[in-house]
């Protein structure tokens, strides 16, 4: 049960505030007479629960992490050599499977991403975005990850090219608005950032 409550808790703290803004940002396209399909509605907010879905499986960090740990870096925490580590073969096929739906995802749904160099482009930003993040809960920050990550982009990208040619584009959303992309990946993590306090929770739930 106390699983089930952390994990909404976690939920609520990401998807609440994109969902808020997403519905301004709809409603401001509304009145310039943009309109917006069920389909590319529906669409995006599996794109958001994705998005909230990695932050949670790499543990991006949050404020209260940042309180706690003080932001003190241990030595060895940051690694810029790619490989140089003991080689986890389950971590790293991870690492790939994680962000292969992010090749996927972002071309179905937004059409100037439908080009490698993009995907390529927003493999390697949200990689960093989430490796920057560690820091702040003392979790190790490794250029492998960038590596892996952006290739599980890739390779989510050929897999999205292949089903977009047998379905001859049959379920690309109808939207040119990219800036809901970056707009899913900094709110959802700004909502974790100041409303997910895990070790708040436990202090309540425990009384400790």
């Amino acid at each position: 049960m106390d699983r089930i409550i952390f994990f909404g808790y976690e939920i609520f703290s990401s998807f609440v505030p994109f969902l808020f803004v997403f519905m301004i940002l709809k409603n401001i396209q509304k009145r310039k007479g943009i309109s917006f399909s069920v389909y590319h509605f529906f669409m995006v907010l599996v794109f958001s629960i994705y998005i909230i879905g990695v932050y949670h499986f790499t543990g991006a960090g949050t404020i209260y992490d940042g309180l706690m740990y003080k932001l003190e870096l241990r030595q060895g925490q940051i690694n810029f050599i790619p490989f140089s580590q003991d080689i986890d073969i389950v971590a790293y096929l991870l690492n790939i499977l994680l962000f292969i739906p992010l090749g996927v995802l972002t071309p179905l749904i937004w059409e100037k991403m439908n080009n490698l160099a993009n995907v390529i482009g927003i493999g390697f930003l949200f990689t960093i975005v989430i490796e920057i993040s560690q820091l702040l809960n003392n979790r190790r920050t490794d250029i492998d990850d960038v590596i892996l990550n952006v290739l599980g982009s890739v390779i989510g990208f050929a897999l999205f090219k292949v089903w977009d040619r047998i379905t001859k584009s049959k379920f690309q959303v109808d939207s040119s608005n990219v800036l809901e992309l970056p707009i899913c990946i900094i709110v959802v993590l700004v909502g974790r950032f100041f409303l997910y306090n895990e070790m708040g929770l436990a202090k309540i739930l425990y009384g400790f």
